[in-house]
């Protein structure tokens, strides 16, 4: 993913905004950089100039997560279409507030990383349907420790052949106020779950609030044939799992199958 692909698949469903320049500028003011001309703008939306470590340097550090939600929720007059440029599946109405704090995710991710990134549409959007999901039917779960939060984006479901290994990534963010030390990722694998991780338990590292890491683990099918929900915890050095009754936060499905059509 790159800024000029980002751009492509969102400014066609913001008929609000009239020209690609004028996408950019007010993409990049949400952002906290005011500062770019037209003929730039214009550049990095075709796609004729690379987002530069120079330009991202104009940003600077202040959090724009909610201006950013804010530009996209305000622009974004077709959601529907911006998930189908995107090649996201959905087989129900379209959440539009996960899809802005996705495309929020992404370009921040941008202004981070290097030209070209890693694509956390679709991971992220289907974790913040989830996160949604629970504000909207009653209040979260408390964390076993006031002040703390957490966000994380991955593939939630991996369809295989029985005798496959998959590479799984979770990518957490610290979203509360609490310096994480000492923590692991622990899968909480019961006693007809099939399938194996390597590792099982995931050494985290000190994690500061609003830092992100990525940490794998490769699941293993075990020739079984079936759907399993691999339940995984983040515990903290006492073995206490840091977020109680929120299991969907780090989960994923295994769907193995010995053939598949």
């Amino acid at each position: 993913m790159n800024l000029s692909r980002l751009c492509k698949g969102v400014k066609p469903y913001c008929k609000k905004i009239k020209s690609q320049t004028a996408f950019v500028k007010e993409l990049f003011k949400a952002a906290g950089n005011g500062y770019i001309s037209d003929s730039y703008a214009k550049q990095l939306y075709s796609g004729g100039k690379p987002f530069t470590n120079e330009l991202k340097a104009g940003f600077g550090s202040t959090d724009r997560t909610q201006e950013l939600i804010a530009f996209f929720e305000g622009n974004i007059t077709d959601a529907a279409g911006v998930l189908v440029d995107f090649g996201i599946p959905e087989k129900t109405d379209c959440d539009k507030k996960a899809l802005c704090v996705a495309l929020t995710r992404q370009m921040q991710k941008l202004i981070n990383g290097t030209d070209d990134v890693d694509d956390i549409l679709a991971m992220t959007y289907e974790a913040e349907k989830t996160n949604i999901s629970e504000e909207i039917t009653g209040v979260l779960p408390q964390p076993l420790y006031n002040g703390d939060s957490v966000n994380a984006f991955y593939n939630r479901t991996h369809v295989i052949q029985s005798y496959d290994k998959v590479l799984h990534q979770w990518e957490i963010t610290n979203t509360g106020k609490l310096i994480w030390a000492g923590r692991k990722l622990v899968y909480m694998r019961g006693e007809k779950d099939r399938p194996e991780a390597n590792p099982a338990v995931i050494e985290l590292p000190d994690v500061r609030p609003n830092q992100s890491i990525k940490i794998t683990t490769t699941i293993d099918g075990r020739g079984f044939d079936g759907i399993t929900y691999c339940k995984w915890e983040m515990q903290d050095a006492d073995g206490q799992n840091c977020f109680p009754e929120r299991e969907t936060v780090f989960s994923v499905t295994i769907d193995a199958k010995y053939k598949r059509d």
